[in-house]
């Protein structure tokens, strides 16, 4: 489809809009010199170029394939990536607004607006001409279109009708003569200059007309194969080249010449419909203002078939550039589509124009880049995207590089962005009534000799009803003409305003013009500040236009206030949104606000809704009416402190600083006072004076300051801290300029001892200290970090404060003791802080001061933060050497250790290397004694500390073991056992009066999930599986005897699992151990381990019943208060117990015998029994409990039978139930439960193991079946001659060579030619293979001097055939040998002999009986009924090369 602009001249000149029906304006088509004119960041108007440049500079951000495919058919290779291009960068279309739908989109959370595209209009002057000239000149209906600069249309009766850019009719092409002759016009062409026209006709013909004299040139009826209609004629750049396609699906090129005023058409096939039916093509138009493109003379040609698409070059010479496979080949009933577009690409800062193939089929349209070489010689297809939709296709067009329309089956338009790969509009065709080309497809003319492809492809043909020309498309209805093309963009804006909600859909899609991401563009220019500035007036237009509505004809009518309230919060934010951001306040506090101020709830709702958008800071200035109007509303409301907010933000050029000043002082609005004198006046001292002497004032008093003094002291230390750090307040920034200033303003008035008058020396400093001493000596030592208070000069001036502050707080009086400790807490860190270089004069006695204060416990109990920050203070002093040293030492050492700092303790300590007094610090620290055991390891550890050191901490850590303990018995015992060495009998011994941390101790030591044991070796060879070597200390039976009696004394539940793992080790006494403690599972575990099941089953059935009974008991309330557990605990013990006893019973059945075992199940069944029977004959048990247990009795029966199925045999234990007595006066009903139990498990048993018989049977019979059927082929000799010895293998039965062999090639030897000889292979065997070893892996590499290219090709065949029988025959020798063996295992003799052969990887051996005339015609189910398989992966051999020996066996096989 020409979806190119081929001329300079507008299609918009063609059209006739009817006026009373549309108010559109034309259209400005953009042509492409214009296009390459404009500056690179216009992206509205390319839309495809940013995909474009990404894809050129860095294809991976998109996951595109960076393969280029280059001149030719497109290899394998290259297929499966374009197949794959689907899945790497398919992207299904986003829907957008559409036509007509509601306007119930938000900004948030949906989709963009994109308003009314498209323009679709009626050609009416144009389609009154056609039904007259149906009436008039019999011209029939029409069947074809072709648009240019003319449109001519086809008819039934084999006319044409030219119409020129005024829909008047210019000529009536042919006659009613010529449609009888030819039948209807199919197709149409005009060529580039619109001065010739072809016309294909439904019987094969074609004609060329000259446009301006409609006179006829040419009648071409050979132009390709008779008997066919006329699908598509198309002209090429070139005026003498057009293409022809009929209904055979073949293409032809048609070559006009004219010779000595002769004309003449040559005609040639391009493509034959016998390799697929071409059922679309499209030239490639180069637009003539482009006349150094590379393409212009390669004339490129696009044809669809229904299996794929394909391109290729006309001139110079007829070549194949590109070939691409169609999605859904198989549905006939989707039509491949084809179009072409010339865009802007970006590569490496250099723009170029290159054409962009965009072809579809089914829902699937996949765009290419086709790009040339200067001389046009390289040509590359470069796949740009695959784009999903979600109908089916029947025709595609480029409206511009950046729009396409599509044509679904339903008969809708879509406009997609093709950039966004956005669904824009959808507009139904209600009233065009299509044309479609079925008629064409079928090619009734010529008899219907069409495929059935064609055919049913022609239901919905619409290639000659929907054309595209220069940003337009044209569509042919049955009598009419309709025209669509994308609308501009004012166009679309007040096209919107007839929405619901117009107004603020219009401000949306105008607001998407303005910031340049609204799609599809028509009609606006590129440059930003231009744009701006249209867009930005139709804005304004519009948003007053809405305020006017929304005051009168929009606003509710109830008159509530409520309603109204809300009402304007939604227009006012329009409005000041749109103002900003388009920057024109000046509207919005001219004139919206003064239409906005008639109102008086209007008013109050826009005052209000500027608050937050100066906030933000979106809005930083206001006329000086509205600001008063603002401060006044909010005065009057009380809300002073969103005034105060907001004039912070607020510009100051636009304030009435003395209405704005004597509001903030009269209320208090301090932060405001502050940030409009320092950006208004640049005094940054002036208000902090005033208020220095407000708050003076109040604190004078005595009594307890106000909240807004409390409010004022807080805001002036934040104040002079911004101030002392070079910062705005409350926000902002200041230039460096004024930082510096502002920074030395501040250091005066804090150093100045009479500053500004004041009465008291240091003034600022010391109203400040005494609000608050924390703060302000926290704001000090903030400010100290600055540069102006480092190096020399700097600690000058922190010299100069500290001076100060021991000046005001200590020499004289007015400072509480908390207040002066905060200052000695800050001199601490000042202190130790200004070493190297920059120290502070202070004199030891301060320091003395320092340290008490900082030492001394405090009168009530300190907070952690307080504490801390005391401890990190003298830290620092020890770190920095300003105190600790020997003199001190001792008398430090007691008060930090007064004071709990343990963390200044142990750096004392380590000053002194006293690691044994380090580690007694770590035991007296609670937040940090589980630190005593790393501090342990890493110190003996440690080869800096020496011998005497180390030995010392052993001993302190002696002493202190249990302390250790108590901390954590593991890493203690860990500790002792890994890096002390130390005794564990010793240890015993002290902890003997303590049994209880004794066993913590030992639990640490025999503990299996402590890591001290790991094999180190084997974590070294594998980190992620680390071997756990066996726990060395086991074997000391003593210490494992003391471990168990303490564990069955204090954690009998471990008892057992600890048995376990003790294996051999176990003590004599352990059995003992366990029945004197009545840990009846432990008892139970040793007594199976000595065999004596009988005894450990005893055990457990006594604990059983034991624990049953007093659940029953538990249950009876009558005994309520007896047993001190509760019911669930009881019975989650007795199962617990019955599971064991359970167990017991399996793993014992497998070793006694049957006696043996109704020994110990039956036992156990009477105990799960006999408490329901006392249950149901009770009658002390209510109703509702005693239902319940007899549930939970019966379920705990059913479970012991289900188990006791498996292990002993029905008929027994059907007896043992019936005979029972908890049933001899019941019913049936009572057991029938547990009956019918025990018989469904019978049944799924014997189910589940006939169905795997089933199976398997199943599978041997298939197998059988198979290898009968496989053995039983025989084999046909190609030859009567042996490849070996060429002798003939018809000889009689006295020669030797009676014996042949068939392979499965059929080449056919005799068997004496095929025995192994060396003087006839290279082949050698050094070493005879195993029994169970193949041949094949024991096969030895052939001698140099005989190397296989030195034999002939016959001779290769024969020696390699030699040695495969030689491999078969040995694996049919061991595997004969392996038989043989298994038979004399069972005493049996071999009573014949054996063949085998192979399948599916398996040997199979069967038995062969010895040659005779006799048995020769044997039957050969009498050896496949008794053939054995043997699965030994050996040899290369097929089926069919054993298939001879059993169909006609022989000695051999």
């Amino acid at each position: 489809m020409a979806g190119n602009a081929s001329d300079s001249n507008d299609f918009e000149d063609l059209e006739e809009l009817d006026p009373a029906e549309f108010d559109l304006p034309d259209v400005e088509e953009p042509s492409l010199e214009s296009i390459l004119k404009e500056n690179n960041d216009d992206n509205a108007d390319d839309p495809l170029m940013p995909d474009f440049n990404d894809y050129n500079s860095d294809s991976s951000s998109h996951n595109t394939p960076s393969k280029k495919f280059a001149s030719g058919y497109v290899g394998k290779s290259e297929l499966d990536s374009l197949n794959n291009l689907k899945c790497l960068e398919t992207m299904s279309i986003k829907s957008g607004g559409s036509y007509g739908s509601s306007a119930t989109n938000k900004k948030k959370g949906s989709t963009q607006f994109h308003g009314p595209v498209l323009a679709f209009y009626r050609m009416q002057a144009l389609s009154n001409l056609i039904m007259s000239s149906a009436e008039k000149i019999n011209s029939g209906r029409p069947t074809a279109m072709a648009v240019s600069q003319l449109i001519a249309i086809g008819t039934t009766h084999g006319l044409v009708l030219v119409f020129d850019k005024d829909q008047k009719l210019a000529h009536a092409l042919g006659s009613v003569n010529v449609g009888n002759k030819f039948g209807p016009v199919t197709a149409l062409g005009f060529n580039v200059d619109c001065d010739r026209l072809l016309v294909g006709y439904a019987r094969g013909q074609i004609l060329m007309y000259d446009v301006r004299s409609a006179r006829l040139l040419r009648t071409i009826t050979d132009a390709h194969p008779p008997g066919s209609s006329v699908l598509h004629v198309k002209f090429t750049d070139d005026p003498t080249l057009a293409v022809c396609n009929d209904s055979g699906g073949s293409v032809f090129e048609l070559n006009f010449k004219r010779v000595m005023g002769v004309r003449s058409c040559e005609s040639r096939c391009l493509f034959s419909g016998s390799r697929g039916e071409v059922c679309t093509l499209e030239p490639l138009h180069i637009n003539k203002n482009i006349a150094d493109h590379p393409l212009r003379d390669r004339h490129l040609l696009a044809m669809g078939t229904l299996t794929k698409v394909l391109v290729v070059t006309l001139r110079p010479q007829i070549k194949v550039l590109f070939s691409h496979p169609l999605k859904e080949a198989r549905n006939l009933k989707n039509m491949p589509l084809l179009s072409w577009q010339l865009s802007v690409f970006m590569a490496s800062n250099v723009r170029s124009i290159d054409a962009v193939l965009l072809f579809a089929r089914g829902d699937v349209m996949y765009f290419f880049q086709v790009k040339a070489d200067d001389k046009g010689y390289d040509i590359q297809f470069t796949p740009i995207r695959t784009m999903n939709i979600t109908y089916k296709l029947i025709n595609i067009a480029w409206l511009n590089s950046k729009t396409i329309l599509t044509l679904d089956s339903t008969e809708r338009l879509h406009v997609i962005d093709a950039d966004s790969q956005t669904e824009l509009e959808t507009v139904l065709l209600e009233s065009v009534n299509l044309l479609y080309n079925s008629s064409t497809f079928k090619s009734i003319a010529t008899g219907g000799n069409v495929s059935k492809a064609l055919a049913v492809i022609g239901e919905q043909a619409s290639y000659h009803s929907f054309v595209p020309y220069n940003g337009s498309v044209l569509l042919l209805g049955e009598s009419c003409v309709y025209a669509t093309k994308v609308r501009q963009w004012n166009d679309r804006i007040r096209t919107s305003l007839g929405w619901p909600n117009g107004h603020q859909r219009a401000l949306e899609l105008a607001m998407s013009f303005y910031n340049g991401t609204a799609m599809s563009v028509v009609g606006l220019t590129s440059d930003v500040d231009q744009r701006h500035a249209l867009v930005s007036e139709k804005i304004l237009e519009i948003l007053v236009e809405y305020v006017d509505l929304s005051m009168t004809k929009l606003c509710p009518d109830n008159g509530k206030l409520e309603i109204l309230i809300e009402y304007f919060k939604d227009v006012v934010p329009v409005c000041v949104d749109h103002c900003l951001h388009i920057d024109r306040v000046d509207v919005l506090c001219g004139r919206l606000y003064q239409r906005f101020k008639a109102d008086c709830i209007a008013h109050t709702v826009f005052l209000e809704c500027l608050e937050p958008y100066i906030l933000d800071e979106r809005l930083k200035s206001l006329s000086p009416a509205v600001m008063q109007d603002f401060v006044k509303h909010y005065e009057a409301k009380g809300m002073l402190s969103n005034v105060e907010a907001c004039l912070i933000h607020l510009d100051a050029a636009s304030l009435d600083l003395h209405q704005v000043l004597n509001l903030s002082w009269s209320h208090g609005l301090f932060d405001a006072i502050l940030s409009i004198n320092n950006r208004v006046m640049a005094d940054y001292v002036g208000p902090l004076t005033e208020m220095i002497t407000m708050l003076s004032s109040a604190m004078s008093i005595g009594s307890i300051l106000s909240d807004k003094m409390m409010n004022l002291g807080s805001k002036l230390l934040v104040y002079i801290s911004c101030c002392l750090a070079g910062v705005g307040y409350p926000c902002g920034n200041l230039d460096e300029d004024t930082t510096v200033r502002v920074k030395k303003e501040m250091y005066r008035c804090l150093t100045d001892p009479k500053f500004n008058g004041f009465e008291q020396e240091y003034p600022i400093l010391k109203i400040l200290l005494q609000f608050s001493a924390a703060e302000m000596l926290n704001v000090l030592s903030m400010a100290f970090s600055e540069p102006e208070f480092q190096g020399e000069d700097g600690s000058a001036r922190v010299q100069q404060i500290v001076d100060v502050l021991l000046r005001i707080m200590v020499e004289t009086p007015g400072f509480t003791p908390g207040q002066i400790g905060t200052l000695f807490v800050f001199l601490a860190r000042q202190v130790s802080e200004r070493q190297h270089g920059q120290h502070l004069r202070v004199n030891k006695l301060l320091i003395h001061q320092i340290v008490e204060y900082l030492t001394t416990p405090a009168a009530v109990q300190e907070d952690g933060a307080k504490h801390e920050e005391k401890q990190q203070a003298l830290v620092q002093l020890i770190r920095n050497e300003v105190i600790g040293n020997a003199d001190d030492y001792e008398r430090l050492v007691v008060l930090v250790d007064r004071a709990g700092f343990f963390d200044a303790l142990r750096l004392l300590h380590g000053n002194k290397r006293r690691f044994d007094l380090i580690f007694e610090t770590y035991l007296k620290d609670p937040a940090k004694q589980s630190g005593a055991f790393h501090y342990i390891r890493d110190t003996l550890n440690d080869k800096s500390v020496d011998d005497g050191e180390k030995e010392m901490l052993v001993q302190r850590v002696s002493q202190n073991i249990k302390r250790l303990i108590d901390i954590d018995s593991d890493e203690t015992a860990n500790l002792v056992t890994t890096i002390l060495h130390g005794s564990l009998h010793e240890i015993a011994t002290k902890l003997k009066d303590q049994p209880q941390m004794l066993y913590f101790f030992l639990k640490g030591l025999f503990n299996p999930d402590t890591s001290h044991y790991q094999d180190v070796d084997a974590t070294s060879l594998n980190d992620d599986i680390a071997a756990e070597a066996p726990n060395p200390y086991l074997g000391d039976v003593e210490m494992v005897q003391v471990y168990l009696t303490l564990m069955c004394q204090f954690d009998r539940d471990k008892v057992l699992p600890f048995l376990k793992t003790l294996e051999s080790n176990k003590p004599s006494n352990s059995l003992d151990l366990v029945w004197r403690y009545h840990i009846n599972e432990a008892t139970s575990y040793l007594l199976e381990e000595t065999g004596d099941y009988a005894a450990a089953f005893k055990v457990l059935h006594k604990a059983a019943k034991d624990k049953l009974g007093k659940f029953v008991e538990r249950c009876d309330h009558n005994l309520l208060d007896s047993i001190p557990l509760d019911k669930d605990t009881l019975l989650d013990e007795a199962k617990e117990i019955v599971q064991d006893a359970i167990s017991l019973c399996q793993r014992a059945s497998s070793k006694l015998t049957d006696e043996q075992t109704e020994k110990m199940w039956f036992p156990l069944l009477d105990t799960v029994i006999g408490p329901r029977k006392a249950v149901t004959s009770s009658r002390t048990i209510l109703d509702r409990d005693g239902k319940e247990l007899e549930s939970i009795l019966k379920e705990l029966e059913q479970h012991v039978l289900t188990s006791m199925m498996s292990h002993m045999s029905l008929p027994a234990l059907l007896q043992k139930i019936i005979q029972d007595p908890a049933f001899d006066t019941g019913n049936f009903g009572e057991i029938k439960d547990i009956l019918l139990g025990m018989l469904e498990s019978y049944q799924y048993e014997r189910t589940l193991l006939d169905t795997t018989l089933s199976l398997l049977s199943r599978d041997r019979h298939e197998s059988l079946v198979s290898l009968k059927k496989s053995v039983s082929r025989g084999l046909a000799p190609r030859s009567q001659f042996c490849a070996a010895c060429r002798q003939s293998i018809l000889g009689t039965t006295n020669d030797k060579n009676r014996n042949i062999v068939v392979f499965g090639s059929g080449t056919v030897y005799h068997e004496s030619c095929l025995k192994f000889d060396p003087s006839l292979s290279p082949a050698v065997y050094e070493t005879q293979p195993s029994l169970y070893e193949s041949p094949r892996r024991t096969r030895k590499k052939t001698r140099a001097g005989t190397a296989a290219g030195e034999l002939k090709p016959l001779e290769k065949c024969v020696l390699k055939e030699r040695k495969q029988y030689v491999d078969r025959n040995r694996q049919v020798n061991n595997v004969s040998k392996i038989f043989a063996n298994g038979k004399a295992t069972k005493g049996g003799a071999p009573s014949q002999n054996q063949g085998v052969f192979r399948k599916d990887g398996s040997l199979f051996a069967f038995p062969v009986a010895e040659y005779s005339e006799a048995n020769k015609t044997s039957d050969v189910d009498s050896y496949t009924s008794k053939i054995r398989t043997l699965s030994l992966k050996s040899g290369e051999m097929k089926p069919q090369d054993f298939k001879l020996s059993v169909a006609a066996p022989t000695k051999i096989f």
